[in-house]
């Protein structure tokens, strides 16, 4: 047990199974709404870090979201903001780890979640992950992941958008 931002922590998700699939439709209504935001964005050049990203239109979200920025062709990804969830999830603040460092789970997991963030990139849509943690057969929670497509602050980089609800 951990103390982030002045919160207990259960860092217990270590230990436990974790099985993704990537979905192609939302079920989640948040990531529907998050979606939608993201599309007209789309319409207007892209979402852009710093001018979409943060926003009042967005800011309810604020504490499930994740930016990242690709490390060479997204061999690894540096988290350039995290919200709170995140530091709740992982046990402390991960604003410029690597996701490498991170993740400490197994690579093939870590690949996954990297494969899935190239591809939304490489398409320019969403990419939607379902994670589900899983102890001793019996699911204890599940995730809806989603990787978007984002516009670095200055230039055409592309980095991403992840959010990450829970059911």
């Amino acid at each position: 047990m951990a103390i982030v931002l002045g919160r207990n922590v259960d860092r217990s998700h270590y230990e436990l199974e974790h099985r993704m699939r990537g979905i192609n439709m939302p079920t989640h209504p948040s990531t529907i709404r998050l979606i939608a935001y993201w599309q007209d964005c789309k319409t207007r050049g892209g979402m852009r870090m710093g001018c979409d990203v943060p926003d009042r239109a967005i800011a309810h979200f604020l504490q499930y979201l994740t930016v990242a920025e690709p490390v060479g062709e997204w061999a690894d990804a540096r988290i350039r903001l995290a919200g709170s969830a995140m530091a709740e999830y992982f046990g402390r603040d991960v604003s410029g780890a690597l996701l490498s460092e991170i993740a400490t789970g197994e690579a093939r997991e870590r690949e996954f979640l990297l494969a899935g963030v190239r591809t939304a990139i490489a398409r320019n849509r969403p990419g939607i992950i379902e994670q589900v943690l899983v102890d001793n057969g019996r699911e204890v929670l599940r995730q809806e992941l989603t990787a978007l497509p984002l516009l670095a602050p200055e230039g055409d980089a592309r980095w991403i958008l992840i959010s990450t609800f829970n059911f």
